[in-house]
């Protein structure tokens, strides 16, 4: 069975190695009520004095389950039992659309709103958790972005200090140190395809190979680091490609396929999906037809001799008005 690790000395290496949550920073806890963000808090209490953190508690109330306030006062009296300030938002139930992706938004907007110029939220992510989201994009098809997906800096205020602990280690920790956690019921369900990984590829590959969460966690973070290096080769690109609303075919069919792509997904804008399309005008852009093209994201290229003009489809610009 593989060693349990100290969750206090590895949470406060990685903060410091990493200058993840710098001394005397205002730190925002995202606390679900789950074993993770718990022991977040309690990681973080721990050297709330050492580090000078000014740490406060936010719940985010998704709205999903008729239980949810449930949680929401168990991490309210946590707080209070603690002495920090507690803060509650609440998410609207979406019209349409994937949930997750819906919340993974509204969340991030709420983290924005609460960090403002300055603040940094905590969040509970583990290495189970980066195990996880990298066998759930091989599963997708992904490409480097997804496999490289979830790294220590998150987006904007964003910091995830305990990918270097599994959920298993921070249940130790928790019940050694007394401390009681809620069970979130659809985290049990295997109506997910994220749930069904957790509760039997996982437990598979870690009697195989113990401790293989830790390894496919730095399988993706090596994976985040390449992504880094193409994302800097893409925009250097696109500074040598494109003038004002134009670019040369043939000067775009002189980078690799991989930068190409990169280039098309960007001046997207940078959207979730639309893989296949971007692929196809690709191709399309090979064969210098004459014509336009609709990319994800509402982007219009229009191909003329042997330049691309980019504009905006009307929808999009309506849409940023």
């Amino acid at each position: 069975m593989n060693k349990v690790r100290n969750p206090e000395g590895t949470f406060i290496e990685t903060v410091r190695t990493r200058s993840l949550l710098p001394k005397g920073s205002r730190v925002w806890a995202a606390v679900s009520g789950g074993s993770d963000s718990v022991a977040l808090l309690r990681l973080l209490m721990q050297f709330k004095k050492h580090m000078k953190w000014d740490v406060s508690v936010l719940h985010i109330d998704h709205g999903s389950r008729s239980d949810s306030a449930d949680d929401s006062a168990f991490v309210e009296n946590l707080a209070i039992e603690i002495g920090l300030p507690y803060h509650l938002r609440k998410i609207l139930p979406p019209e349409s659309g994937t949930l997750e992706a819906y919340f993974s938004r509204k969340r991030q907007e709420i983290y924005s709103e609460m960090a403002g110029s300055s603040d940094l939220v905590a969040t509970g992510h583990t290495s189970s958790d980066r195990a996880e989201t990298l066998l759930l994009r091989l599963l997708e098809g992904s490409g480097l972005r997804g496999l490289g997906g979830m790294d220590y800096f998150g987006r904007g205020p964003v910091r995830r200090p305990l990918l270097d602990l599994s959920r298993s280690d921070l249940q130790e920790y928790l019940s050694m140190i007394d401390q009681s956690w809620i069970e979130d019921p659809t985290n049990i369900e295997d109506t997910f395809l994220r749930n069904r990984i957790r509760h039997t590829i996982m437990p598979a590959l870690e009697s195989l190979s113990p401790g293989c969460s830790y390894a496919l966690g730095r399988s993706s973070a090596n994976l985040s680091q390449w992504r880094d290096v193409i994302d800097d080769m893409i925009e250097k690109s696109i500074e040598e490609l494109v003038s004002g609303d134009r670019f040369a075919i043939k000067q775009y069919m002189n980078y690799p396929r991989a930068v190409r792509l990169g280039i098309l997904w960007v001046l997207s804008g940078r959207p979730r999906g639309g893989r296949e399309e971007i692929e196809k005008t690709d191709r399309w852009l090979a064969d210098s037809k004459k014509g336009f093209h609709l990319l994800p994201g509402g982007l219009r290229i229009t191909v003329d001799e042997s330049e691309v003009f980019i504009e905006r489809s009307l929808k999009r610009m309506e849409k940023d008005q």
